[in-house]
């Protein structure tokens, strides 16, 4: 057990240390507003050329992608090898998937009983109470997430792939699509299977991802070329696309960047947010005209240029729980400023390692779940925002014994770093 002592001075150096805090902001909006995505600057000089995320050994891990439940006594765990484990409130036990493919993200609608999970090679399971069963997918890309999008259920992944589901069946989408200006123009007319990087994340606004930057000028390795997006269906009768595509930033000073994760709430805007592959967060909210925005949170949540945000999650009462490339967990309260630092108003780090951390899910602040690139081990963390103290365990989750060669094949990543077995 590891109790992780109050760590605000600690974080403050963290979000500041070797970086250039920028000049334009405000008391009163800490952030730029973006209409639907354009922005000023996302990253300081040093980023140029850094991948993200720091490569991973060449070789198959025991590790858990992903974390999600519908209560304390039903929770849920995938990762590498196609493992899946549940929890029932006493025991966490292995679930058959009939797959050694990775389970990269899992999810249930909120009024339904069924669970949802994606994973390489473009499969989809479903689980209606009793077991898991795959779905059809109609594609073999490696998928990252699914989610409901226009109150829909969607399945994104790898190369621009957004599957819909219809009944019980998996269809395409609409393969043209609108780049649009920081003036909200249509500038340029690309296709979503050939010039996506990646849809990696599903909200009910918008679908995330990265694009291929048209301006990019050098070798495209790992994501580098890439370009931070948000993908919204075109609703303006004048234009023949079926997307419209918005760079999440306009003056972008990295060469790789993406949408990496995002909440979602059909209902209120504010408990929607993003985080990138640069570590910076936003928060949705409607403009006086009437137009969605996002709201830019300074300073940025990581260290170190091509460090991300891979997952987010959101208590009942709206704070916001991060984890990130940098191996760590950070809180920022629902209604945080930049520089606030009182009982109701601040950004904490509550537990810093070494490893990438991927995953993050939980029923409340004492009862939260988070996953990463550790062998055979899901944590689990006590939240107390009073005291601002993080009690965290290792819970160990034996993996099935992997087959003679297994451990000496070069495997390869996908497009998020994760290994392809």
């Amino acid at each position: 057990m590891m109790n992780i002592a109050p760590a605000i001075n600690h974080g403050i150096k963290r979000f500041f240390n070797g970086r250039r805090v920028p000049m334009l902001m405000t008391i009163a909006l800490l952030g730029c507003l973006l209409s639907f995505g354009a922005c000023g600057d996302d990253s300081d000089d040093e980023g140029g050329g850094v991948v993200f995320p720091e490569q991973p050994p060449q070789s198959s891990r025991n590790w858990i992608f992903d974390v999600y439940g519908t209560a304390a006594n039903d929770v849920y765990a995938g990762g590498n090898r196609g493992v899946m484990y549940h929890f029932d409130g006493s025991a966490w036990t292995q679930q058959g998937m009939g797959t050694t493919a990775a389970i990269t993200s899992i999810w249930s609608p909120t009024a339904d009983d069924r669970m949802y999970a994606t994973g390489h090679g473009g499969h989809i399971w479903q689980n209606t109470g009793t077991s898991w069963s795959s779905m059809t997918s109609g594609t073999s890309a490696d998928l990252y997430s699914i989610g409901s999008f226009q109150s829909r259920v969607h399945a994104v992944g790898a190369g621009g792939t957004i599957r819909a589901l219809n009944g019980s069946s998996w269809g395409g989408t609409g393969s043209v699509m609108f780049l649009l200006d920081d003036n909200q123009a249509p500038i340029d007319t690309l296709s979503v299977t050939k010039d996506l990087a990646s849809v990696v994340t599903v909200n009910h606004f918008f679908v995330g991802g990265a694009y291929f930057d048209p301006g990019f000028e050098g070798e495209l390795i790992g994501t580098r070329g890439t370009k931070g997006n948000i993908l919204a269906p075109n609703t303006d009768d004048d234009l023949n696309a079926d997307w419209i595509l918005r760079p999440l930033s306009g003056d972008q000073r990295v060469e790789a960047e993406w949408v990496l994760c995002m909440t979602s709430d059909p209902v209120d805007l504010t408990r929607n947010y993003l985080g990138t592959s640069e570590g910076w967060v936003f928060r949705l909210k409607r403009d006086d005209a009437g137009t969605n925005v996002w709201e830019k949170f300074y300073p940025e949540i990581t260290e170190n240029p091509g460090a991300g945000i891979r997952d987010m999650w959101l208590d009942v009462d709206g704070n916001l729980y991060l984890v990130t490339d940098e191996g760590a967990v950070v809180y920022q309260t629902a209604n945080y400023v930049f520089g606030a630092d009182d009982a109701n108003e601040y950004r904490q780090v509550l537990y810093d390692n070494q490893n990438s951390l991927v995953g993050i899910w939980g029923t409340g602040p004492d009862n939260i779940y988070f996953t990463g690139f550790y062998d055979e081990v899901i944590f689990h963390g006590t939240h107390d925002s009073v005291a601002r103290t993080f009690v965290v365990d290792e819970i160990p989750l034996a993996f099935p014994a992997k087959s003679a060669d297994s451990g000496s094949v070069a495997l390869g990543l996908d497009h998020i770093g994760r290994p392809l077995r």
